[in-house]
């Protein structure tokens, strides 16, 4: 089950990411508020459309109104964030995979709160990905993972929560063997994929890795 969360954040290049919506079929499209915005200048309808609803334009509200769009509003003012409401929404409708667009630009603290969401979607065993115009980042926690892409983009691995301890770089330009990574030290930033295909490895810890188109 294939669920993608399109958020408030900065999306420059519609074309690009319409393309990416028609070739990966998702089974169900969650906008988190001016989200909406975003679909709406794609020309794709969305399932839901959830949030206090404060930065979604009338234009776009109406238009999805009469669009059986269904729409879930919350405060202005809770705990949660419009992004983990789509979250629950997601682990709700069952999701294995959960793409986010728009989830970064804008505001620093957004961006960086959207990529810690990464690792919980991940503890809820849920694969989650973030897409953007020229970037898709994963999360890599105890286990092993091939990252599809084209010789030449760049790779960077970072480690969250602390150290990320016996980490395999394969078919990069600088790869590593068992490698124990420190969190404050940026050793992964900027490798280069010399295949198609590469392979990131860690047994103890967690990473961010980040692809470059």
């Amino acid at each position: 089950m294939k669920v993608c969360i399109v958020l408030n954040g900065e999306i420059n290049n519609y074309n690009k990411l319409k393309d990416h919506f028609l070739k990966e079929n998702y089974d169900y499209i969650i906008c988190a508020d001016g989200g909406a915005n975003h679909t709406y200048n794609m020309k794709i309808k969305p399932n839901y459309i959830i949030g206090d609803l404060d930065s979604v334009k009338e234009e776009v509200r109406d238009y999805y109104r009469n669009s059986d769009v269904k729409f879930e509003k919350f405060p202005a003012k809770k705990n949660e964030t419009d992004t983990e409401l789509c979250i629950y929404l997601a682990k709700n409708l069952n999701a294995t995979n959960v793409d986010f667009l728009g989830a970064l630009g804008g505001r620093t603290d957004h961006m960086i709160a959207n990529i810690n969401l990464l690792y919980y979607i991940k503890m809820q065993g849920i694969i989650p990905r973030i897409i953007s115009d020229n970037e898709e980042i994963y999360i890599v926690d105890n286990e092993e993972i091939e990252i599809c892409g084209k010789k030449g983009d760049i790779i960077s691995v970072i480690p969250i929560n602390g150290d990320a301890k016996s980490v395999t770089l394969s078919n990069l330009e600088y790869p590593l063997e068992n490698y124990n990574m420190k969190f404050y030290l940026p050793l992964g930033i900027s490798n280069v994929m010399l295949e198609n295909k590469c392979k990131i490895k860690v047994d103890e810890g967690s990473l961010l890795v980040i692809k470059n188109k």
